[in-house]
């Protein structure tokens, strides 16, 4: 059985063999083998060569991004993203690398409803109509594992919170929540566009709130590990923004200068 620091370094170093693409990204996202302590993983392999210019985000810098993304839910003590890590060598060049995830989809969690069918313990996002006319409402549950998400968003200024980039996978018996597709996070201007608004101007939980105080007082420990992918003014930011959730003591929620939501919002 592999350790965590054995994934690690595994991941960033360990001969991939690709087997596939992921046809649905945009960022040449692709699928690999790799042999880890004599047991064979699957993971993203996204190159940075492989990723499509943005006009609002350094080129070349998304897969880094996911890195950071990945040490800022393991600082938090959450671990809702799966391991990442960047190399510096690959198939197809450098780029970050992610162990995978099997699982589907996280209905259980988010969907959309008739009106009259949204659960009452469920909370309302936005309403509109689909394809053929008839309206529909996008909510999502009322957990912790949600509540942990949108402050994670918040915090790494996360620009793409769609449905779709939740995962659910099993083990013995139990669901667990996971959270991918972080490359348009950490940008120094307000960017925070995402599907878990339900707990909009809600007071934190003391729990959450626990969390965010601990991780503030490690900050330097995150700010070591995310050091090589990360900018100062970005790191800053993320600083300001857990000060800010702390004072303000609430989630928090959409600003009134840019959409609030992704499109497609799964």
């Amino acid at each position: 059985m592999a350790t965590d620091d054995n994934l690690s370094t595994a991941l960033a170093t360990g001969p991939l063999k690709v087997v596939g693409r992921l046809v649905d990204s945009s960022n040449n996202a692709l699928v690999a083998d790799l042999e880890v302590a004599g047991e064979l993983r699957r993971v993203v392999y996204k190159p940075a060569a492989g990723e499509r210019p943005l006009w609002d985000f350094p080129d070349g810098e998304l897969g880094r991004r996911e890195v950071a993304a990945f040490h800022l839910s393991a600082s938090l003590g959450w671990d809702q993203v799966p391991l990442t890590v960047w190399r510096d060598e690959g198939p197809a060049g450098a780029g970050m690398c992610q162990l995978w995830i099997d699982g589907g989809t996280p209905d259980d969690y988010i969907s959309l409803f008739a009106p009259a069918a949204v659960p009452a313990d469920w909370l309302a996002i936005l309403q509109g109509v689909d394809s053929v006319g008839a309206e529909v409402v996008l909510a999502h549950a009322d957990v912790v594992e949600l509540q942990r998400l949108a402050v994670f968003d918040y915090l790494a200024n996360n620009a793409d919170r769609k449905a779709g980039h939740l995962i659910v996978s099993e083990g013995d018996g139990i669901a667990r929540l996971w959270a991918i597709d972080h490359g348009l996070t950490f940008h120094t201007e307000p960017k925070l566009r995402t599907v878990l608004w339900g707990f909009a101007g809600e007071e934190l939980p003391r729990t959450i709130a626990i969390d965010i105080a601990s991780f503030l007082e490690r900050f330097g420990d995150f700010e070591r590990s995310v050091s090589a992918h990360l900018p100062d003014e970005g790191l800053a930011r993320v600083n300001a923004r857990a000060r800010e959730l702390i004072e303000v003591g609430r989630f928090p929620a959409p600003r009134d200068d840019g959409p609030a939501v992704p499109w497609p919002i799964f």
